[in-house]
This record gives structure tokens, sequence and C-alpha cells, in this order.
């Protein structure tokens, strides 16, 4: 079947027009129709006018003949001029009355009346003018008693004609009206036929589309549930239209995501793996290295307290250096175990209270360290929804290093709130400290990564990185300006950008 005559082939906008316009078309035709007729009821018909046209015709020139037949005649028996006058223009008018009853005759059988009544005109007129006193070779015989007479009957027969006539062009004429009468009445109800025939087939595809519709709409709904709970989509009616063209794209879709689920699966399985071989590490780190830190530590201790007496100060040194380093090997391994760890805790988002855990976290570090006077400014009303335990970390990491490199500042100070130009909640934590150089700033993050020497400030390089993870496992970002011993402030958010 070719695909124009498929209804499965149209788009729901053309099947919306193709239902509106079956019964809309041949009503609007209709009702034209009806508006045209009234129209044309109240103008004159043109079997009609030519009707009034014969007539009035036939009437002017049998008028004129009554003219000219009475001027005549006074004529014959008072030779007044006036009579004589009254004849010509009678006789004048004629040939155009003739000339308008002929272009209004058109029935052929009134044509033959027409041509019969304009000899019965002329050989009246022949009379007429013998009896105005005119020759008439073919009236010569004849005497004044006798071309009266004939006179007389000719406008007898005349009228008689004329009148046959007249009742020919009205038979005509009704013949006529009672054919345009029944064509009307056949239009009227064949257009009212038709409009129901056409309204009750809109009604009829309105039902077909909107069940066609609603059926195949809940069909694509089950396979989107479907592919919702991981299940193949059932097949779907044929159609080729919207809804056709979505189905198709749905299933696109889910053997896109048929093939992305066996991918993720074998990455699923790949890192479960990884992580097994981690926490295996992370085992192997906490036990098997700290075995010889603990020995190296102790033998060292062991040797400085039994051989005090034995040993140099400068071997007493070096001791107190290897003890020095094991214990820096010890931390760095904790920090290295804090960082493998952050991947695998479960993130739990509760509100936070982040104003609070900073003023724990400066009160902390000023009972450590009670020869330093630190101004530290917390604004008030820093919440977050975030994990707890985690931001507690990555709090504590960012005021420990604020903390840190304050500490050759004269008047340090540390800020943390909320940044007044970022978007969204940006928090911030703000120092007046040795800062850092702003074409390394893609170093800090990274592991093991320090921008100072350890003799100026200690620590592993771990710190920094563990924050970066922390915020990352909530879907923000963390990024940092600053200037060599002008300060830094670090900013972050906790949540994905564009979340509200």
């Amino acid at each position: 079947m070719p695909k124009f005559l498929r209804w499965s082939a149209y788009g729901l906008r053309t099947k919306g027009l193709i239902v509106v316009a079956l019964p809309l078309v041949p009503i609007a035709v209709f009702w034209l129709a009806v508006v045209f007729a009234i129209i044309q009821r109240g103008r004159p018909v043109n079997t009609e006018t030519r009707t009034l046209y014969v007539q009035a015709g036939l009437a002017r020139v049998f008028s004129d003949l009554l003219d000219a037949d009475g001027g005549a005649r006074n004529y014959l028996l008072t030779e007044s001029n006036a009579s004589l006058r009254r004849y010509l223009a009678a006789v004048e008018r004629l040939p155009a009355n003739i000339a308008t009853l002929d272009n209004a005759v058109i029935d052929p059988e009134l044509r033959e009346s027409l041509a019969t009544l304009k000899r019965m005109v002329d050989d009246e007129l022949t009379v007429l003018h013998r009896l105005s006193g005119g020759a008439a070779p073919t009236l010569a015989s004849l005497g004044e008693g006798a071309v009266l007479n004939r006179s007389t009957a000719n406008l007898e027969q005349i009228r008689t004609l004329s009148l046959t006539m007249e009742r020919r062009q009205l038979a005509v004429a009704s013949a006529q009206s009672n054919e345009r009468q029944r064509t009307r009445t056949v239009y009227f109800f064949g257009f009212l036929a038709a409009s129901v025939l056409c309204a009750g087939g809109g009604v009829v595809a309105a039902v077909v589309l909107a069940r066609g519709v609603s059926r195949r709409a809940a069909a694509l709904a089950s396979n989107a549930d479907r592919l919702a709970r991981g299940l193949p989509p059932e097949p779907l009616p044929v159609g080729e239209d919207e809804i056709g063209l979505v189905d198709a794209r749905l299933r696109a879709a889910a053997r896109l995501l048929r093939r992305r689920d066996v991918e993720l699966r074998e990455r699923t399985a790949q890192l479960e793996t990884a992580n097994r071989e981690l926490e295996a590490f992370s085992y192997s780190v906490s036990h098997d290295l700290r075995a010889p830190l603990r020995a190296i530590d102790g033998f060292s201790e062991a040797l400085e307290l039994d051989c005090a007496g034995d040993l140099s100060e400068p071997a007493r040194d070096s001791l107190r250096r290897v003890r020095a380093a094991a214990g820096r090997m010890s931390k760095l391994i904790d920090e290295l175990l804090n960082l493998s760890r952050l991947s695998r805790i479960e993130l739990k988002r509760t509100p936070v209270d982040l104003a609070a855990s900073a003023a724990a976290i400066a009160a902390d570090l000023a009972r450590r360290t009670p020869e330093r006077r630190v101004d530290v400014q917390v604004a008030p009303g820093l919440t977050a929804e975030a994990d707890p335990e985690l931001v507690q970390i990555a709090l504590q990491n960012l005021i420990d290093n604020a903390w840190k490199y304050t500490g050759k500042t004269e008047c340090p100070r540390i800020e943390i709130g909320v940044s007044p130009n970022g978007a969204g909640r940006v928090f911030h934590v703000r120092d007046n400290g040795a800062g850092f150089d702003m074409t390394q700033s893609a170093r800090l993050f990274g592991a093991f990564q320090r921008l100072h020497h350890p003799r100026d400030f200690e620590g592993t390089g771990i710190g920094l990185a563990i924050v970066q993870r922390i915020i990352a496992r909530h879907g923000g970002r963390i990024w940092a300006e600053g200037a060599v011993n002008a300060g830094a402030t670090f900013y972050f958010t906790l949540e994905p950008d564009g979340a509200s």
C-alpha cells in the first residue's frame, strides 16, 4: 500500500489536521452554498429577467402597432398632420423594440413564433402605409374598406400570437425555475448528507486517533517503566509518528544502557579487585611497615639510653635524627592510610554546623600551643548539608595549615567564613601567613607536593590532597589564591555547581 494511504505513516499533527478537516471542510462548503443561494435568491434570475424583457417587448411592439394604426386611420379620415406624425413616430420606434425583443427571445419555439410575428408586423406596416396615403403595389387591387379590415385582422393575429409567445415564455421560465429549485434541493441535501457523513468520519477518526495515541502512549510509558527496572521494552503497536520516533529512540537508549550496564559491571568488578588489592596494601603498610619502624625507633631509644655514657654528642644527635625520621615515616604512613580510606568511606549528608566545628578546632590548637596568640574569626551561621566526619577532617587540615603558616607572622589572623564574591555557598579559610607563589598553585593539592622547605614549615604534603579528596566526594570543588608573604585563601564548596 502506498505510504500516503497508510494512517500509521502520518504524524500526530497531520492526523489531528485530518480529524479537524474531515467534518469542517464539507460543513464550510455546505454553509457557503447556503449563503450563496440566499444571496442569489435576492437577485433577479436571468430567466425571470428575460421573461420580463419578452413581455415588455411584446407589449411595446403591439402598443406601437396600435399607435401606428390609430394615426393612420385618423389621417385617412381627417388628413390631420398630427395623426400623421403619430403614425410616423410609432413606425420609427418599432425597429428598436423589435430588436430588443429579438435579443430577449432564446427559446427555439419562441424564435419561430418571433419570425412569424416579424412577418405579420411587416404586413401590417404595408397596410398602414397604404392607409396613410403611401404606395402599396401588393394592395393596389383592394379598396379602403378591405385594407381596413386587413389591418384589423393583422392586429388581432399579432395580439393572439403575442399572448401565445408570452404564455410560452412564462412556461419556459417556470420550467427553468423548477429545475433550479430541484437542483438547489439536491445540492442542499447532498451537502447536508456529505457534512453529516464527514462529521461522522471525523468523529470516527478522532476516536481512532485518541485510542491509537492513548494505547501507544500507555505502551511507551510501560516500556519506560520496564527500562527503569532493567527489563527490555515490549513491542509497540506499529506507527511512524512522533510516538514511534520516541519509541525508536527509547529502544536505542535501552540498547546503549545495556551496553553501559555491561561495561559498568566490568568496571565495578575491576574496582572491587583494585579495592581488595588496596586493602591488602593498606594492611601491609599498617602492619608490615610499622613493625620495622617500631624496631628502629625502639633499638635507637635503647641504644641512646643504655650507651649514653659511651656515645659522643654527634652519635647521640644521629640517634635522635634516626628516631625523628622514624616518627615522620610513621606519621606519613598514617596520612597515606587516611588518604586511601577516604574513597571507601560511605558519604552521609546531614546538617553540619561548620562554625561550631571551626571554633572547636581553633580552640584545640590554642590549647596545644599556648605560647601563640592567633586572632581567629569565625563567621556565625556557617551551615551545610555534608558528611560531618569528612568535613571535620577537611576543616582540621585547612585550619591546621593556616595555623602553621602564620607561625612566623607578627600578628597572625585566621578567618573562616563565606566568600562574598562566590556563586552559591562558597566557604573560605583565609590567613595572613607565608602565602605561596600563584604560579605553583597547580601543585597545591597533589600528594607529597610542598611549596615550602621542611626546615621552614614541617609537614607531610598530604593534608591538602586529603581536603581535595573530601571536597570531590561531596561533588564540590576547591581552589586557592595567595601571594608570597601576603597570606592565602582557600575557597571550597560542598555541592555540585548549579545545585540549589
